[in-house]
């Protein structure tokens, strides 16, 4: 299990509260993450040994699921182990290249990699956000309402009063880190 991106005392100083419920807290920071994971397409967390199946474009690139790309194990080919340098390169962005020509149209690609953030390295924006998408579930919990009739009971309610989604200001912040639908 990664570390938390933040604690329950900074989702506490954050929303300025003199106690909060260190369980609550938890979850509401679990869920927040799992938030910013899906909004960006990335598990951000650092992961060893990694294999993914890609498939052949007929182009010299193939964008690997997961960045930052930290290390690569192996690269094979319709079962053919790939030469690193000669055959293909990857950059930590997940662009794995294949040199002197094209990945062939239809061909399976097996990459074992590893990817992602130590939690010492992770950047101080996955903190800030998750504090921001969290603290917006704890102050404003998805049972907020916006509407409510009586005759023949009618409730409405505010979506965009809860963490669960992230505004653009914070997309924005963390568009650096996020793999575009394209890539997959």
């Amino acid at each position: 299990m990664a570390d938390p991106w933040a604690t329950p005392e900074q989702l506490r100083r954050h929303l300025k509260l003199p106690v909060i419920d260190e369980g609550q807290a938890a979850d509401a920071i679990a869920e927040a993450e799992v938030t910013i994971r899906a909004s960006i397409r990335q598990y951000v967390d650092a992961v060893a040994a990694d294999e993914v199946f890609l498939v052949g474009n007929g182009r010299s690139v193939i964008n690997l699921p997961e960045m930052p790309v930290t290390a690569t194990a192996s690269v094979h080919q319709d079962g053919a182990l790939l030469v690193a340098g000669t055959d293909y390169r990857v950059n930590r962005y997940g662009i794995l290249t294949r040199l002197g020509g094209c990945w062939p149209t239809d061909a399976d690609v097996a990459v074992v990699y590893d990817h992602g953030y130590a939690a010492a390295d992770r950047p101080p924006v996955f903190t800030q956000v998750c504090l921001q998408v969290a603290g917006r579930a704890w102050v404003r919990p998805s049972t907020a309402v916006s509407a409510e009739s009586l005759g023949d009971r009618s409730v409405t309610y505010d979506k965009d009063r809860t963490g669960e989604a992230l505004t653009q200001y914070e997309l924005g912040l963390l568009e650096p880190y996020a793999r575009g639908p394209e890539s997959r």
